[in-house]
């Protein structure tokens, strides 16, 4: 009798997806048949088809180096990847180790016309991905067409009702007399201090700082633009301006007018102070909240470059974003 595993994942509780329950118990009964003893099961929940995601397929993977077992059952193939280059990958790897993998509900055996069929499988796995990411897409342009929220957490100064921007009169305010500092120059710190004690925070509940404070005054929604970007732009300094984007003009209610906004942004390109575009303009003068400097760092991901800074002694506290840091460190002298 073989030994075997049991690998499970339920990407989200919205999906009509077979219950992590199902899948198992579809394996269990295809184990009985086939004569196998499962020994282990492992089981990701509401996470995305990301594998770097899910611990319990990072833990699969690192046991199969232990050789406790000769089989990995599965439901269907889209359950261990979406993507033709990641199966490849994968079933090369586990037949190096001598591990078979097996898709209950996909099983052709191992004849010639078998492995036809599972490359088949592992290339529709990677066609229903990028057709729905098509289809998403698809949709989600057409709500910006027709000026409807995306997504995601709404600016300061509106609400969404119904899919569409609204103006919230109270936050707006705050939002012009922002807009109106910076047009005669006279900072932040009274506005920032006014809302930190009438306990005003911002649309993700956090307190409004001078980070805060930037993103709104660069924010062309106020002026009534709807900005949409098919893609996510590759330079993460491109990101803010969206140089590639979708601009529909009077699609969402305006708060500030765009003879207002552009002056802003010519005052605030005129002041900024830039550092060396090759190294950190705060280089050595962030410390962590535990006292220790941190220190640096550039990670590569999709050909794109991040920055962060992390705390030099690994205390646990959050990596912060580079660009974040110098935005806030410009914007404090900004206006000064």
């Amino acid at each position: 009798m073989k030994n075997a595993v049991v690998y499970a994942r339920f990407s989200s509780d919205l999906q009509r997806e077979e219950s992590i329950d199902a899948q198992v118990r579809a394996c269990r009964e295809y184990a009985a048949q086939k004569d196998l003893k499962i020994i282990e099961v492992y089981a990701d929940e509401a996470v995305s088809g990301k594998t770097a995601n899910r611990t319990q397929y990072q833990r699969l993977l690192r046991d199969c180096r232990k050789k406790n077992f000769e089989i990995i059952l599965i439901h269907k193939y889209d359950r261990i990847g979406r993507s033709l280059g990641e199966h490849v990958n994968l079933s090369a790897k586990l037949e190096s180790l001598g591990i078979e993998l097996i898709a209950v509900s996909q099983d052709f055996g191992n004849s010639a016309e078998a492995k036809l069929m599972k490359a088949l499988m592992w290339s529709m796995s990677e066609y229903y991905v990028d057709n729905l990411a098509a289809e998403t897409k698809k949709g989600l342009k057409e709500n910006a067409l027709r000026g409807l929220h995306n997504g995601g957490v709404a600016p300061f100064g509106y609400d969404i009702i119904d899919k569409k921007y609204v103006i919230n009169d109270f936050e707006a305010e705050y939002v012009r007399r922002i807009f109106n500092a910076a047009l005669h120059r006279q900072g932040f710190t009274e506005i920032i201090r006014e809302l930190s004690d009438c306990g005003i925070k911002g649309k993700r509940g956090k307190p409004i700082k001078y980070t805060q404070i930037y993103e709104m005054l660069r924010n062309e929604k106020y002026t009534g633009v709807y900005v949409y970007s098919t893609d996510e732009e590759k330079n993460r300094s491109d990101r803010r301006s969206k140089p590639n984007a979708i601009r529909i003009e009077n699609a969402i209610p305006v708060i500030i007018d765009k003879k207002t906004f552009q002056e802003v942004q010519k005052i605030m390109s005129e002041r900024k102070q830039t550092g060396k575009k090759s190294d950190y303009l705060c280089s050595g003068l962030v410390y962590c909240q535990c006292g220790a400097k941190m220190h640096g760092i550039k990670t590569m991901k999709n050909g794109n470059t991040y920055r962060y800074f992390i705390c030099s002694k690994h205390c646990g506290a959050e990596s912060i974003h580079v660009e974040d840091v110098d935005i806030a460190v410009k914007n404090i002298c900004l206006f000064c």
